[in-house]
């Protein structure tokens, strides 16, 4: 089974149309990405199922806002993601993204998207000035626990002291973990932390204090410098660094599709790793592509 733990699907993203001065080389600023074209790159790339992930212009509004852009400049959402999952549910497991958790009815959110077929949900801590100390998210983070589901979070695009730090942001999570200790939880971008920088160790101690703790591995350390060579060695430096140092159990292959669409094609996205990996025996590549996401999904967080 090959999984890719972080997928997604829209209309368009940082629209080439509200502004004419970016390239529309990567394609998502102007070609809806649905779930049909999804399914059809993994087809190609012999990848059986993905973490379908929904986000709306809402949700990605800070981000936007720190490259330029606005709410306008994003389409899609919860409701198209849950139509294209809908469309193909052997091929999915769907992950909503997190409001407010102090403007929102967050148990009654879960609930919903839960009833609605979704396997975990996804929080972006700096998108929402979220203090995951706050008696709020500690409500949330229990309330998935008991619903037996699961969570991602990425901590993209922090702007101290606007937000908090990444240091900041994993002691806080400490504290949530601790309260919530049977709730699994994948880092997105390997906890935005370069492997091979300062602050790798935070994830390392992280992952060797909650032993349901894992790391997807789309862009570890929300770090992209190889450009556009194939395959992709600081890709793979970073990866095998983790692999030394986590160990190989707790990582999870991701391409973020289509997000990368302007630097590589989906099939390169896996067989810099198929192909180009050695560091990782047979065993552990077939973790990595995929046994240990379904390890993940399978994980439940009731007592």
């Amino acid at each position: 089974m090959v999984v890719d733990t972080e997928t997604h699907i829209f209309y368009y993203a940082r629209s080439a149309i509200a502004n004419p001065g970016v390239s529309r080389a990567a394609h998502y600023r102007w070609h809806e990405h649905d779930a049909d074209l999804l399914v059809a790159e993994m087809d190609a790339a012999g990848v059986d199922k993905t973490f379908l992930i929904s986000y709306d212009a809402e949700d990605t509004r800070w981000s936007a806002q720190h490259h330029g852009f606005d709410l306008e400049d994003f389409a899609g959402g919860r409701n198209y993601t849950l139509h294209g999952y809908r469309r193909h549910l052997d091929r999915f497991y769907w992950f909503n993204t997190l409001k407010d958790a102090t403007q929102r009815p967050l148990p009654y959110l879960v609930d919903r998207d839960i009833a609605d077929g979704a396997t975990g949900f996804k929080l972006f801590p700096a998108y929402v000035q979220a203090d995951l100390r706050a008696d709020a998210w500690q409500q949330v983070f229990a309330h998935i626990q008991d619903r037996g589901s699961r969570l991602l979070i990425s901590f993209e695009t922090l702007d101290p002291p606007r937000s908090f730090s990444l240091p900041e942001y994993i002691a806080q999570l400490r504290v949530a973990l601790e309260a919530a200790p049977r709730l699994p939880v994948a880092l997105l971008h390997a906890g935005c932390a370069d492997p091979l920088g300062e602050h790798a160790g935070l994830i390392l101690d992280l992952c060797r204090d909650f032993p349901r703790v894992y790391l997807s591995l789309a862009m570890p350390g929300a770090i992209w410098d190889d450009g556009w060579e194939y395959p992709f060695r600081n890709l793979l430096l970073r990866v095998q660094r983790l692999k030394e140092t986590v160990g190989s159990s707790r990582l999870m292959w991701a391409t973020d599709w289509p997000w990368f669409g302007d630097r590589f094609l989906y099939p390169q996205g896996i067989d810099c790793f198929r192909l180009h990996a050695p560091f990782f025996d047979d065993e552990e590549l077939a973790r990595f592509l995929g046994g240990t996401a379904e390890e993940f999904v399978s994980l439940e967080g009731r007592a």
